[in-house]
């Protein structure tokens, strides 16, 4: 008995510590780090080599192989023939509004060819002053004119949804924030909160567009926007990919081990059994999962403001966008599915003996 309880507990020490300690020979990847360190030792415990494991959906393990399609574009506002009818005799009348300055920079030349996000500021823009330029239109006779503006107001407002959209999830910004990262590197540990909060802003900007309660200040969007440009969505996502493509091997590991009896002896649990609770105790629970955890609270500090704008926005999302948006949340959602699955076959591979 002696004999078996030290080369039980040799076995033991050689299989926790000193083999293929990648999580400690190299910080690069944090999380794919402790993740290979956890199936390496229970590839080694159980005597089922990784390379006879298939590495799901992709050709190849390699955390580069993650990747997830940029957004598509969204649905284009609904063009309308009266929007931009104003001709330039209408221009001169409107001297003394605030919303002359408004027409004259769209209709220059760089107006003519602002970008989408640009072109939403002088809706916004427009929105907001032409309703004190109307009032002084019928206070001097200028019905006709003023009829146009109600016309081109109305519009406007109608189609802002779209305009929003096309702006913002329509965006080269909203691209480069699930933009997906060459590295992970130390994620989450060093992401930044400034991402999360700049979601939350244009969450909360949005809704005060589309319920017509905004300030002049809310129309400075291009820097809030410049601050999307961080891949911190990417990051997220490929952070939960990583995750559950790891632990799929880890739960094939432990399937063909159990099947093929390794880890039970009799109705007693072999030695390469024990072993492995071990080994899902320290490095699963008390290494894995703690990684988890903080991308699971960066999901929650990220996703929620990202639904709440795809929801309220939603009448002008694309069907490509929308089947994007889905595949992207499953993605999301193994975050917290796949360590729970993972259990359950850690209990039924390890628990039946």
């Amino acid at each position: 008995m002696i004999n078996v309880s030290r080369r039980l507990a040799s076995r033991a020490l050689t299989l926790l510590f000193p083999t293929l300690l990648l999580a400690s020979c190299s910080s690069s990847e944090l999380g794919a780090d402790k993740l290979e360190n956890y199936i390496s030792r229970l590839s080694n415990a159980s005597g089922v080599p990784v390379s006879n494991v298939a590495f799901p959906n992709t050709a190849s393990p390699d955390k580069r192989s993650i990747r997830v399609a940029k957004p598509p574009a969204v649905t284009l506002p609904p063009s309308s023939e009266n929007v931009d009818t104003l001709s330039i005799i209408d221009f001169l009348a409107l001297s003394g509004c605030e919303l002359q300055a408004n027409i004259a920079k769209r209709n220059t030349t760089i107006g003519r060819s602002a970008s989408a996000s640009q072109q939403l500021i002088f809706d916004l823009e427009f929105i907001r002053l032409a309703p004190a330029c109307i009032n002084k239109l019928r206070v001097e006779d200028e019905g006709a004119i003023a009829d146009l503006l109600e016309i081109n107001l109305r519009e406007r407002s109608d189609r802002l949804v779209y305009t929003i959209a096309q702006a913002i999830l329509g965006g080269e910004e909203w691209r480069a924030f699930w933009r997906t990262p060459e590295s992970l590197g130390d994620y989450p540990t060093g992401a930044s909160g400034d991402s999360a909060q700049t979601v939350w802003e244009l969450s909360e900007r949005i809704k005060r567009f589309l319920d017509g309660n905004w300030s002049p200040a809310d129309e400075d969007l291009e820097p809030l926007l410049a601050k999307l440009r961080i891949d911190a969505g990417g990051q997220l996502l490929s952070a939960a990919m990583l995750q559950n493509k790891r632990l799929s091997q880890a739960n094939q590991i432990l399937t063909k081990a159990s099947e093929a009896g390794k880890y039970c002896s009799g109705k007693r649990q072999s030695e390469a059994g024990t072993i492995s609770k071990t080994i899902v105790a320290k490095f699963f629970a008390g290494d894995v999962q703690k990684w988890s955890s903080a991308v699971s609270k960066r999901h929650y500090e990220i996703q929620t403001p990202v639904a709440e704008i795809e929801q309220n926005l939603n009448a002008a999302l694309s069907d490509p966008y929308k089947a994007w948006a889905k595949t992207r949340d499953s993605h999301l959602d193994a975050l917290f599915s796949a360590p729970r699955q993972h259990v359950s076959i850690v209990q039924s591979a390890l628990d039946n003996c």
